[in-house]
């Protein structure tokens, strides 16, 4: 992508309020909706550029500070940052041409680097219009719709109306949090971000790694505020998550022991939070109780049926139980998410769901569409979509999927992951038997 004429750039410093007002305006456009990832990326590049520190912006920092990830690690993570970075660009341009295109101000990000900068649309802004409206000339006379119906587009956009900006119900609802943990002390603030960028850390959940890091932050959080309940909850999230990962023997039974422990401390801090029931649940889960799981779980979600990462753990909860109808009822993408960190994976969810009740072609859609969006994706994502493929009889679709599977994770063990989270082996075995036909074979 060449760089753009910045004759018309706006010094970010000077311009806060317009500059905030332009970030929201794109962050809650339809472009934007699912994009919950890129959505924190771009508020990440944007306020660091209002702040002053456009010019400390890094792949490196990015990764840290809004994926909280270890650069020292793999340098597949710093790709990661690259593709997001492609994909905002993507997505910026698409909403500029579209929703944004009578915008004031636009926010660019140049190929070759993350800093943001920000032009001055006032001038040129029937320019644009008249860009937008050629665009649609062509379009429709390709079609055959003819002069009267372009007539009709061009008064149309002449009178475009600009939507108010205002924050969506996620930004507000977090923000009023934050202003009444900031009357109580400010090391719970700093606690409540401390879990809040934690929780979007808890999936993929068949990762390790993501588990020993959410665990470490939830655990920083505990220290900032040892009576605040996020860290607590977190760690009976995290903990059974690792728990239900390592096989069985006494660092397995120290996990669980205290996943219960941390989610019991939640739930005494706050017996109503619908987090802290989801924490007693899945650490019950993980300690094999699994009435008490469902239990607690229907609990949680009574408490908090719009906490985005409850319903996570509910539907996940639901799945792993067998219940797969209603996995794939809390889970589906019209359910209102309107709390919880910026990071879901309801969509991944709902594609196994969706497998189990023969839904092939919808758990396709719902991986592909997570994908794309900057969703919670793993290993598991790929093993679904090659199972999903083998259900509809696409061998070399499941196949390919399964290559792509073995060239990233070479290492990856199908049968121990999947199996280690269902109640009932019957239900992995499902996914087994399909990419085990597929040509699938177990690494040695």
């Amino acid at each position: 992508m060449a760089d753009h004429d910045k004759t018309h750039a706006l010094e970010p410093t000077s311009h806060r309020a317009e500059l905030r007002a332009a970030l929201d305006a794109v962050c809650e456009s339809e472009q934007f909706v699912n994009a919950d990832r890129l959505k924190a990326f771009l508020r990440y590049v944007v306020d660091e550029a209002i702040a002053g520190r456009a010019d400390q912006i890094l792949g490196k920092t990015i990764a840290q500070d809004v994926y909280l990830r270890n650069m020292t690690a793999a340098g597949s993570r710093s790709n990661l940052v690259r593709v997001d970075a492609g994909r905002l660009r993507r997505k910026l341009d698409e909403y500029y041409d579209t929703a944004g295109r009578a915008d004031r101000i636009r926010i660019h990000i140049d190929s070759g680097g993350y800093a943001p900068w920000f032009e001055d649309r006032i001038t040129p802004v029937t320019e644009n219009i008249g860009t937008a409206t050629r665009k649609m000339a062509r379009k429709w006379l390709w079609t055959g719709m003819g002069a009267a119906a372009l007539i009709g587009a061009v008064g149309v956009l002449a009178f475009w109306p600009v939507a108010p900006v205002t924050e969506p119900p996620l930004a507000q609802t977090n923000t009023a949090k934050l202003k009444a943990l900031a009357a109580k002390s400010p090391a719970t603030v700093q606690a409540e971000n401390l879990c809040t960028h934690a929780r979007g850390l808890l999936f993929p959940v068949a990762s390790v790694d993501n588990q020993t890091l959410a665990s470490d932050i939830f655990r920083q959080a505990i220290k900032s505020d040892p009576d605040y309940v996020c860290g607590y909850a977190g760690l009976g999230h995290s903990l059974g998550t690792s728990a239900i990962l390592t096989p069985p023997g006494e660092t397995r039974a120290a996990l669980q022991a205290e996943a219960l422990q941390m989610a019991q401390r939640a739930v005494d801090l706050a017996p109503t939070s619908g987090w802290s029931q989801s924490a007693l649940a899945w650490a019950s889960y993980a300690n094999g109780q699994f009435d008490t799981a469902l239990t607690h779980s229907e609990l949680a979600e009574g408490l908090a049926p719009r906490d985005g990462n409850v319903l996570d753990f509910r539907s996940l909860m639901l799945l792993v139980l067998g219940h797969f109808e209603e996995a794939y009822d809390v889970s589906h993408h019209t359910r209102p998410r309107e709390t919880g960190s910026y990071r879901f994976a309801h969509r991944n969810i709902h594609a196994v769901a969706s497998f189990h009740l023969s839904k092939y072609d919808e758990a396709i859609r719902s991986i592909t569409y997570a994908t794309e969006n900057g969703d919670p994706v793993s290993a598991l994502s790929l093993v679904i979509l090659a199972a999903s493929h083998e259900g509809l009889g696409e061998r070399k679709q499941a196949q390919a999927r399964l290559a792509q599977l073995r060239q990233a994770w070479p290492a990856f063990s199908a049968r121990r992951v999947v199996g280690a989270f269902y109640s009932d082996p019957a239900f992995a075995n499902e996914i087994l038997k399909m990419i085990t036909t597929a040509g699938w074979q177990e690494p040695v």
